[in-house]
């Protein structure tokens, strides 16, 4: 199959096409100019892009071919050049992932000391398969493997989205974040504020 070809069968166009925002249009004109060529441009305006996404409910949660299409019109590219550029960098979502994202470093050095367990364990506790990782059933959680992170001497370790790291961890630790992630979860799904935070967690974790 052709790389357009993959591109359409990743997955379908929503209803609603995307559109960047104004001010993400904007944004974009910026980045533009840090650059000689539009072409550099392309792993900036992808990650505009996704966190437009990851922002809107009412959209998959993933870059779909729209999306793929609003970011080659702004770097005048074709649309297969910025799917190949997509699907090389894992922190590009080609394929839907839940509401929180966690990365769990198995790469030789957290190896050694229990990553591939605690990647093992947390698949687990959420009931995803370890072969594969993967979405929860209620696509709250995606948990995969992550190549090396850049913590390995603080390793075992996990990543929560595109933000915190947590180091040091065992099961036990590991299920304290996520018994404190599924209460955040649940307080915004009810418009409370939640017990505690995921800071005040990594500040108790990583030491």
């Amino acid at each position: 199959m052709s790389t357009a070809g993959h591109l359409e069968a990743e997955a379908s166009t929503p209803a609603n096409p995307f559109a960047f925002t104004a001010e993400n249009e904007q944004k974009i004109a910026e980045i533009r100019t840090r650059y000689p060529s539009h072409q550099s441009a392309v792993l900036p305006v992808l990650w505009v892009a996704q966190q437009q996404v990851l922002a809107d409910p009412s959209r998959p949660r993933q870059l779909t071919p729209d999306v793929i299409r609003a970011v080659a019109a702004a770097c005048g590219l074709k649309p297969a050049y910025v799917w190949g550029v997509a699907t090389f960098y894992t922190m590009y979502h080609t394929k839907p992932v839940g509401e929180r994202l966690i990365e769990v470093c198995t790469s030789v050095a957290c190896a050694l000391v229990g990553g591939e367990e605690l990647y093992e364990h947390v698949c687990h506790r959420l009931e995803v398969d370890p072969a594969t990782g993967g979405t929860t059933a209620d696509g709250t959680f995606t948990v995969r493997r992550a190549e090396c992170l850049g913590a390995c001497g603080y390793a075992p370790m996990l990543q929560l989205d595109e933000g915190p790291f947590f180091e040091h961890l065992t099961p036990e630790k590991a299920d304290e974040l996520l018994a404190e992630w599924k209460r955040e979860l649940a307080a915004r799904a009810g418009g409370k504020p939640a017990t505690g935070s995921s800071g005040s967690v990594k500040e108790g974790l990583s030491r």
